[in-house]
């Protein structure tokens, strides 16, 4: 039986902002190096994510390897966004567990210089578009760090609402700082 993330997570390409067209798909092992490139570029950035290590490229391929078999047992959807054949966005929903196995926790993150064009909502709305057909999906939800004022406003374009403040939850440059629990409802 072909799992739902399969199913739905076709690739799927979106034309934006400045004229260009983005691809919208699946990841596959070959990402690997462009992936690890990727995410410690946040690192190097400072940017607001949990991460704040430089990731090897060991480690990055055990965590692809996981995330490609949790796709096939349904439990993730996970989506890149590759512009003119360089990954650029990745955004995913994983669903929880147990008595939660309703919720899936969404995230997202796009590349310093490729912001503003456009893909964070076009990555999005597919990724909440796959979450809404995925019958066992209920409740989407996110954690924004409350400084992140241009996500959070995406975010609620998008239809996420703020249910939680969390009070000096991340200690970023720094300072600890407030996080948003925000949420959408299937």
């Amino acid at each position: 039986m072909i799992c739902v993330c399969i199913k739905l997570c076709k690739p799927k390409r979106v034309k934006l902002k400045d004229g260009r067209t983005v691809l919208l798909r699946r990841p596959e092992m070959k990402d690997l190096r462009q992936m690890t490139d990727y995410i410690n570029s946040f690192v190097d950035e400072q940017a607001m994510i949990q991460i704040y290590k430089r990731l090897t490229l060991a480690t990055e391929r055990k965590w692809l390897r996981k995330m490609l078999a949790e796709i096939r047992s349904g439990r993730v959807h996970l989506i890149v966004a590759e512009l003119d054949g360089k990954i650029v966005s990745i955004t995913n929903l994983t669903k929880g567990e147990g008595r939660c196995e309703h919720v899936a926790e969404y995230g997202i993150s796009v590349l310093k210089g490729y912001r503003r064009l456009g893909i964070a909502t076009a990555i999005s709305k597919r990724i909440i578009e796959i979450g809404k057909k995925d019958r066992n999906i209920k409740v989407i939800t996110l954690q924004v760090y409350v400084p992140n004022k241009g996500a959070i406003r995406m975010y609620r374009k998008l239809g996420f609402r703020t249910v939680a403040r969390l009070p000096r939850r991340i200690s970023y440059k720094g300072k600890l700082i407030d996080e948003f629990i925000m949420d959408m409802k299937r």
